[in-house]
């Protein structure tokens, strides 16, 4: 088997049939061994040169050491070690920055997607498809936390006015023009899915069944998935302040409504008293709960808006290992762009 190392962006540097780009957070070593032994045999008919790119995003663990073994026993497998942890989003990013295949496929590292279906992936999109998903056939989760994917997911899909898959995560496979494309949108928050369904191309997807994790825990908690699906709402949508402003005049003209009824009461029936300061007193608190609560949103959106003028980089590449190392006492930062440009 034919393996390629290095940059393929050098002049005479061999281009790989196939990437593969996983993200590593606090994986085990017994765990990435696994997944690099699992690839090699998934890929091993119908790749004659490939590469497997891990990014360590600022893992606690010693799964930087782990990548740097694997590299050192196999010239195939690609270490890239981010300064801290950026998320596991720009981690993809930055390993579709330096993957050079001519298709890339993206997975998570901790074994749930399963590298044996990596040839499906493949030969679904020689059918003539630029991006194809994996949708799972089931996954080891709680009736209450389906539910409420379920309801975020379609809430988010209406916000957004784009469809978002529930059964979808990261595991794909994607044409390079797509890759060089993603690249290219200088978005500061690089949701991985979200940004390929943007970019359009011909799109299809298989569905399998989703693995089971081969070791330790999950790092992802309620809080982090909220906060996720709060920056997901917010960057790829605006219908939340639509929502807003129509729930402002809603109240506005109940409001009115009301203000009229009391006053036509008043005139036919003079001897009644007005009655309500309770009514009125919650309704004064909960049209005030309501304005904050605009207030907030419209703030949130002008953070994000400022976040974005600062231009600062969704990584920072500390150390390589299988490729051309980083000066010493340097980091890397990737080439990025102002707002409303493109590389």
């Amino acid at each position: 088997m034919r393996q390629c190392r290095g940059n393929s962006r050098k002049s005479g540097a061999t281009i790989p049939d196939i990437s593969i780009v996983a993200p590593v957070y606090n994986e085990a070593a017994v765990t990435l061994r696994a997944l690099v032994e699992r690839v090699l045999a998934a890929i091993n008919g119908i790749a004659q040169c490939y590469e497997i790119i891990l990014v360590d995003d600022g893992s606690r663990n010693d799964a930087w050491g782990t990548i740097c073994a694997l590299s050192r026993a196999n010239p195939a497998v690609r270490g890239i070690r981010l300064a801290r942890n950026f998320g596991q989003h720009a981690a993809i990013a930055a390993g579709l920055d330096h993957a050079s295949g001519r298709w890339v496929v993206v997975m998570d590292s901790d074994l749930q997607d399963r590298p044996e279906v990596i040839p499906d992936l493949y030969r679904k999109a020689n059918e003539g498809y630029d991006v194809v998903f994996i949708n799972r056939a089931t996954r080891p989760e709680s009736l209450i936390y389906r539910l409420c994917a379920t309801i975020f997911y379609e809430a988010l899909s209406f916000l957004a006015g784009q469809r978002f898959e529930r059964r979808q995560g990261n595991f794909s496979i994607v044409r390079r023009p797509v890759v060089e494309a993603f690249r290219n949108v200088p978005d500061r928050d690089r949701f991985y899915g979200g940004k390929v369904r943007w970019l359009g191309f011909r799109h299809s997807s298989i569905t399998v069944q989703h693995g089971e994790r081969f070791a330790g825990k999950s790092v992802y908690n309620l809080r982090g998935r909220l906060r996720f699906a709060s920056h997901l709402i917010v960057s790829y949508s605006t219908r939340l302040l639509y929502t807003a402003i129509f729930l402002g005049l809603t109240l506005a003209v109940i409001s009115l409504a009301m203000a009229i009824d009391i006053a036509v009461d008043k005139i036919m029936h003079p001897e009644h008293l007005v009655l309500g300061w309770a009514s009125v007193m919650t309704a004064i608190f909960f049209t005030a709960g309501v304005t904050n609560v605009m207030l907030g949103l419209i703030g949130i959106y002008i953070g994000r808006l400022f976040e974005q003028t600062k231009n600062r980089p969704p990584y920072v590449v500390a150390q390589r290992a299988g490729m051309e190392s980083l000066p010493t006492g340097e980091v890397e930062i990737p080439p990025h762009t102002t707002p409303g440009t493109t590389s």
